[in-house]
């Protein structure tokens, strides 16, 4: 995502420098005050041409090492490993029964246990691709429909850090439950 936008944003770059450049090279050009040769040795370029090309060349170089970066990255997420079934190898098909909205609810307290129960979501969901993940700080709506949610869900993971069974709202989630 960001690899083409910082080329693209490159790219833009240089293609501002090569007008300005131009346009410097010309006026200097342009005046008489200067002697021949200036612009060389001004701007390193005899040519207002050879500026064009420089860039088009820098340009190609940023539109290339960005699809270089393209691959790389599409690689390194294809090798992101999954659950598989040892029978088939394939990845379980993750159904949700008739009512059910999630496949697990993270239950947790927020003051000790909110960083990780936001990785064990996203772990979850890079393991098991297509998985329904209840997390209260990216799906809870209303906190009084609390045990609406847990019934919703076919599973629930309990993460026990301190204080969490001094927390109301964990205790209604495991009431619920």
């Amino acid at each position: 995502d960001t690899l083409l936008a910082v080329a693209a944003s490159l790219v833009l770059l240089l293609s501002f420098l090569c007008a300005n450049w131009t346009t410097i090279f010309i006026k200097v050009e342009e005046r008489e005050d200067c002697g021949p040769g200036y612009e060389k040795e001004l701007l390193g370029f005899s040519d207002v041409d050879k500026i064009g090309y420089a860039m088009i060349g820098l340009a190609a170089v940023a539109v290339f090492f960005a699809f270089v970066g393209g691959f790389v990255a599409l690689r390194r997420f294809a090798r992101i490993p999954t659950i598989r079934l040892a029978s088939t190898r394939q990845a379980p098909e993750l159904t949700l029964a008739t009512g059910m909205t999630y496949h697990c609810f993270n239950s947790h307290i927020w003051s000790t246990g909110q960083d990780a129960a936001a990785v064990i979501k996203k772990q979850l969901m890079l393991l098991l691709p297509g998985v329904r993940v209840f997390l209260d700080v990216d799906d809870l709506k209303d906190i009084g429909a609390l045990e609406q949610y847990i019934r919703g869900t076919t599973m629930i993971l309990f993460f026990l850090s301190q204080g969490y069974f001094r927390s109301k709202n964990c205790l209604r989630e495991i009431r619920s439950s």
